[in-house]
């Protein structure tokens, strides 16, 4: 099969439509749901994208092609075309674990025989009414390709650096508190930038009691915002790393410098500790590790993202981004605020 089957298949996997056996292995026999359908189109665009040779453009009409000898033996013979071994196995592939086993007895191979030959049938009847050439198709299968190049690439981007023991003893080293058993209670305010939080802060060094009114007012974490700033008890390893390696290097009472994480600028307070013992490098040598090397990834790719929009000259129109109102959702048409946000 060519790489682009293998690709929607992800996708529709990736989009919550995965292909299990007790919705894909009914066509023809039971009513079909939209993940049916979904999985029926993705295994149509498979056996399309795979023919063999022969007159497509009229199935039943041209006599069948002979499939190259590697292809295994011919399953089934229909419209000038062969499916082989080879063509129903590669399709199975594309299935999820589950189903490939649920495909061990004759009659549900036989019902996946049918289903395949049946969504080719659909989809060249399809394509002579001239449905390939629909906008609305052409335009979803650019938004595939596109969310699979990006997708691809990520991947690449995402390839965990190497972390030697030697770096992973220098940062246990410079703060063993974070590899200990104590534990702290901490406050903080979050803020989108660093001029409004080095604001903030000099407010709460000259009035330390107003840190949770404070919190309330401006903190953009609305949710520790409602509570004061309040994180409530917590050991190393529950927050990021500069989060953690500010607090951690606090006595109560005391109010941090401004600190930068992926969310924001934050002032932290620390208003309770209780003391733990230091874990030894041994027992803690991978978790750091894995902390550097995530660390490290993401600083990679900030690096490759900020590279990428300075190259490009990226400049919006902040009235023109305001101004922009969604288009209203159609009558029946369900709001995923998840799927709005690219989750």
């Amino acid at each position: 099969m060519i790489p682009v089957v293998r690709a929607l298949a992800s996708v529709f996997r990736g989009a919550g439509d995965e292909i299990d056996a007790p919705h894909t292995l009914r066509y023809g026999t039971r009513l079909m749901t939209p993940r049916t359908l979904a999985s029926v189109t993705a295994l149509a665009l498979t056996l399309a994208a795979c023919q063999r040779g022969g007159d497509t453009s009229a199935p039943g009409t041209a006599p069948a092609a002979t499939p190259p000898a590697n292809a295994g033996a011919v399953i089934a013979r229909y419209g000038g075309k062969t499916l082989t071994t080879a063509d129903a196995q590669e399709a199975m592939k594309r299935l999820p674990s589950p189903s490939r086993v649920y495909l061990s007895s004759l009659d549900r191979k036989q019902q996946f025989i049918d289903n395949l030959i049946m969504n080719d049938l659909m989809f060249e009847e399809g394509r002579r009414q001239g449905l390939a050439n629909d906008p609305d198709i052409t335009r979803q299968v650019d938004d595939f390709r596109e969310r699979l190049v990006v997708q691809r690439l990520m991947r690449d981007l995402r390839k965990r650096p190497e972390v030697s023991d030697e770096d992973a003893k220098q940062k246990y080293d410079v703060n063993p508190n974070l590899y200990s058993t104590t534990q702290i209670r901490a406050s903080h305010v979050l803020l989108k930038d660093e001029a409004t939080a080095k604001e903030v802060r000099a407010q709460l060094v000259a009035n330390p009691d107003s840190f949770a009114e404070v919190a309330k007012e401006k903190s953009t974490d609305q949710g520790s915002g409602r509570r004061g700033g309040e994180l409530g008890l917590f050991g190393p390893g529950r927050m990021v790393p500069e989060f953690e390696s500010a607090a951690f290097a606090l006595k109560p009472g005391e109010i941090s410098e401004v600190v930068k994480t992926q969310y924001g600028w934050h002032v932290i307070k620390v208003t309770e500790r209780k003391e733990g013992t230091v874990r030894p490098f041994e027992q803690v040598k991978a978790q750091i590790k894995s902390q550097l090397a995530n660390q490290r990834l993401q600083e990679q790719l900030d690096r490759y993202m900020s590279e990428l929009r300075a190259k490009a000259d990226v400049q919006v129109d902040q009235k023109a981004l305001e101004a922009l109102e969604p288009p209203p959702a159609e009558a029946g048409e369900a709001v995923n605020p998840h799927a709005m946000m690219g989750h």
